[in-house]
């Protein structure tokens, strides 16, 4: 019951709020729900729809690791310098549709990967098999209509290799990713996408 007052009083401070931009109630509560349930909320059916880049994600693989490398400030300055590199690779533009029987399509501006994915309930990723070319795994949160996809930065070039075919562009990319990455070990790098 205390955790019911506190939930519906949270919800209530939050609509008092003049920050909050939500469309609805709806949506506040939605919101308040999964911060309260945390990765709870992400299951297969969570997964499926169409989703669009909205921004580079950034998280640790523990609140210790996060609270080591300094926190928000690191993971903010960490996404605006990642943001360019997902605009050279042209990954700021790409659209994943699932249709929660395990396939996939996900759209680079005219280039289409079709493929099938395998969600993992326990670990909380997808394994991607594009029809051409090498699987990868993401892991994945969804909070309402927001998806993150986020990889381990020691991975993160070859998977962005996998997923936008730009293996021109790489080379030079990938020393500036090397450089930002090397000095935070369990750090995971990724998109944000937005039904």
């Amino acid at each position: 019951m205390k955790r019911v007052k506190f939930i519906l009083a949270l919800a209530f401070l939050c609509m008092c709020t003049s920050s909050i931009q939500a469309q609805s109630i709806k949506d506040i509560l939605e919101g308040v729900v999964n911060t309260v349930v945390g990765d709870k909320a992400t299951n297969a059916k969570s997964i499926k729809g169409t989703w669009k880049y909205s921004g580079p994600a950034c998280e640790f693989e523990s609140d210790n690791l996060l609270s080591k490398a300094g926190g928000t400030a690191v993971t903010n300055k960490i996404k605006k310098r990642v943001a360019p590199i997902m605009k050279t690779l042209g990954i700021n533009g790409i659209v994943y549709t699932f249709d929660g029987e395990g396939n996939y399509t996900s759209k680079i501006k005219k280039h289409e990967t079709k493929g099938t994915y395998v969600f993992n309930e326990n670990e909380k990723t997808i394994t991607f098999t594009p029809a051409i070319g090498m699987p990868y795994t993401a892991y994945v949160v969804t909070q309402g209509s927001t998806m993150t996809l986020t990889f381990n930065a020691d991975k993160l070039m070859n998977t962005l290799k996998t997923i936008s075919n730009a293996t021109s562009k790489l080379s030079t990319t990938s020393a500036i990713v090397n450089s930002i990455l090397g000095s935070y070990n369990g750090m995971r790098i990724g998109f944000e996408l937005k039904k």
